[in-house]
């Protein structure tokens, strides 16, 4: 929806008041574009973690992937998550 959005406000005039008053900001476009690259990232990822036949070591190298590409990722899905329930045995100590 999002990527939507980005492809049909080329198309909007901008010199209406009545549309411009409900679209976002130029700044939240930016920052719409941003996240939606990042989202984009993770999609992958989160497919991945659908399917049937994985196994732990699958994810763990996922989202080590994921931690290496985005680092502010590792307070959520890091082996010493605040989540986990025991850091020592996910990092493998």
């Amino acid at each position: 929806m999002v990527h939507r959005y980005h492809e049909l406000i080329k198309f909007m005039d901008a010199d209406d008041d009545d549309i411009m008053e409900l679209l976002p900001s130029p700044a939240c476009n930016r920052r719409l574009k941003t996240l939606y690259a990042e989202l984009k990232d993770i999609e992958s990822v989160s497919k991945a973690l659908q399917a049937n036949d994985i196994t732990l070591l699958d994810v763990r190298v996922w989202f080590d992937g994921l931690i290496a590409a985005h680092p502010n990722f590792a307070d959520y899905i890091g082996p010493r998550a605040t989540i986990v329930h025991s850091p020592d045995f996910e990092s493998g100590c």
